[in-house]
């Protein structure tokens, strides 16, 4: 399995680089998504099956999505105070063949939905963000605080 053999699986918008919000998004290269996973996602235990090991970490809350909508409501409501700062979110993805991208937090609630059916295992990071946000296929959401480096 390579590192982001696969941007084609990415959500269609961020393989567009004539649309608008397609236009914003950066794909890392492998050296560059190990940088940002090294100070947010590996700074917590993993567990066999790639979520993260939370009975082992700790964690500020959880939440559940039930479908889609519910999935964009939790989106905007954790990703808000990053979109009036204007920050850039990380999205890593559960599969390593698609690659790590980073894309506006206002882009991430306006596709939210388009993430999760993309890959319903994944984590956003704010970056320059104190918290990890963890999605998973179950329909849970984890938001942890980063522990220090």
């Amino acid at each position: 399995m390579t590192y982001g053999s696969r941007p084609g699986y990415l959500p269609g918008f961020m393989n567009d680089p004539n649309d608008d919000d397609g236009s914003q998004v950066v794909k890392l290269d492998h050296a560059e998504s190990r940088e940002l996973e090294a100070l947010s996602l590996n700074r917590f235990p993993p567990t066999v099956s790639a979520g993260l090991d939370w009975d082992s970490a700790v964690y500020d809350e959880r939440r559940s999505w039930d479908d889609e909508d519910d999935w964009a409501k939790i989106a905007a409501d954790l990703l808000t105070p990053y979109v009036s700062e204007g920050r850039r979110v990380a999205v890593f993805w559960g599969d390593l063949r698609v690659p790590t991208v980073t894309i506006p937090a206002e882009t991430a609630v306006r596709h939210a939905r388009k993430l999760l059916s993309m890959e319903p295992h994944f984590w956003i990071d704010p970056l320059g963000g104190p918290v990890l946000i963890e999605c998973l296929m179950d329909g849970q959401v984890t938001v942890a605080p980063i522990p220090s480096g």
